[in-house]
């Protein structure tokens, strides 16, 4: 299952620096410590330091930093996300009562069969923050039946997804949500940040990951530095300079991301030329980063060192 918004995949990938990355999906939950719950894989002793320093600097309770024996390799097969992390998740989260559930039944109708599913009704907790050392990825299970799954355009018959993603829906997979295909995601054009909630089908997930753990700790810190002195650096944004087309909203977010930025004061590069930026652009101290997706490592992303913020 993936969730996805309006059930349409743009092509479009949008990556921040590592300083930013810090600042905007970790720090969501800042001074808000008791609404996170912290996972990492307890197989890999430097994910269990990652988790307990991130949790110590942002007053996360103990009892809410939950280790599960996972592969230590990138991907993870569907039944070892299901068996090794989903189900224990679920299960520790509705003992320590950090979430609750009840019992919710669908009736029967003419068209379609009765349903009964457990449903969260109040939740402690609104965020998740993943740790290095857990697996990114689940990979397809090609022998996973679903009923109406042959109704599905034969391109998205498949399940594989992003591990954060399936954790993002953690709620709603309680609700016997199907793997195949993508999903509507219940809270897009959601305005209200207080409707991204568990008891609203959706967990708000962030990842302290990267190369090394080194890196991935150094996100914890460089966000606390940034929500105390001020982020700064430049901004740049990589359009494509489309006039006309499907992908032409993609590039109107990237461009009114740019106005936004360079309104809050940063120095704002853009490239609106079909190419990604060259690998010989000056790209340093980088604040911001946006724009489409390559095959590949592609342009000033494929030096040695790139200066991330």
């Amino acid at each position: 299952m993936k969730v996805t918004m309006r059930m349409v995949r743009m092509k479009i990938f949008w990556s921040c620096c590592a300083a930013t990355a810090g600042l905007c999906s970790i720090s969501l939950a800042a001074g808000q410590g008791d609404e996170v719950v912290v996972i990492y894989n307890s197989r890999l002793p430097e994910s269990k330091e990652l988790a307990l320093y991130y949790a110590q600097r942002r007053e996360v309770p103990t009892n809410q930093v939950l280790g599960f024996a996972l592969p230590t390799a990138e991907a993870i097969t569907r039944a070892e996300f299901r068996d090794q992390l989903q189900k224990p998740l679920l299960k520790a989260l509705v003992r320590q009562r950090l979430i609750r559930t009840q019992p919710e039944i669908i009736p029967a109708t003419r068209d379609r069969t009765g349903d009964a599913f457990q449903k969260v009704i109040d939740a402690r907790i609104r965020y998740a923050t993943v740790c290095y050392g857990v697996p990114v990825k689940i990979l397809n299970d090609p022998n996973l039946s679903e009923p109406g799954a042959e109704k599905v355009r034969v391109e998205l018959r498949r399940n594989d997804a992003a591990l954060d993603s399936e954790l993002a829906a953690l709620p709603l997979l309680l609700r016997n949500l199907p793997l195949t295909s993508p999903a509507r995601n219940p809270v897009y054009g959601v305005t209200n940040a207080a409707m991204i909630h568990p008891t609203n089908g959706v967990l708000v997930v962030a990842r302290l990951d990267g190369p090394s753990v080194e890196i991935a700790r150094g996100l914890v810190d460089k966000a606390m530095e940034a929500e105390t002195n001020g982020l700064w650096g430049r901004a740049y944004f990589d359009q494509r300079g489309l006039t006309n087309g499907n992908y032409k909203p993609g590039d109107d977010w990237i461009r009114g991301a740019a106005e936004m930025v360079r309104r809050l004061g940063f120095e704002t590069v853009i490239d609106d030329k079909p190419d990604t930026f060259s690998a010989a652009f000056p790209m340093s101290q980088i604040a911001f980063y946006a724009g489409w997706y390559d095959g590949q490592f592609s342009g000033p992303f494929t030096v040695s060192k790139v200066e991330f913020m």
